[in-house]
C-alpha cells in the first residue's frame, strides 16, 4: 500500500530549526510545503516525503558560504 503526501496539513516540530534551534511551522496547502521559524524567521520549501515508518522532511541548501 502506498501513502501519499497530505494535501493540506499544518504541524509544529519544535526546536527544530537548522538556523536558531527554534520551534518550525510546517503547512501543506496543495501538496506544497512551506516552513516558518518563530525565532528568526526563516523561511523554506522543504520536500516532504511519505515512507512506510513516517513523514520525512528535508532542507536543501539554499546557499553556500
Amino acid at each position: 500500500m502506498e501513502r501519499e503526501l497530505p494535501k493540506n496539513a499544518e504541524t509544529t516540530f519544535p526546536e527544530a530549526c537548522a538556523v536558531c534551534g527554534g520551534d518550525v511551522h510546517i503547512r501543506v496547502l496543495d501538496g506544497n510545503a512551506t516552513s516558518y521559524c518563530g525565532g528568526c524567521h526563516w523561511i523554506a520549501h522543504p520536500k516532504l516525503a511519505v515512507h512506510h515508518d513516517g513523514l520525512k522532511v528535508s532542507f536543501t541548501a539554499q546557499a553556500a558560504a
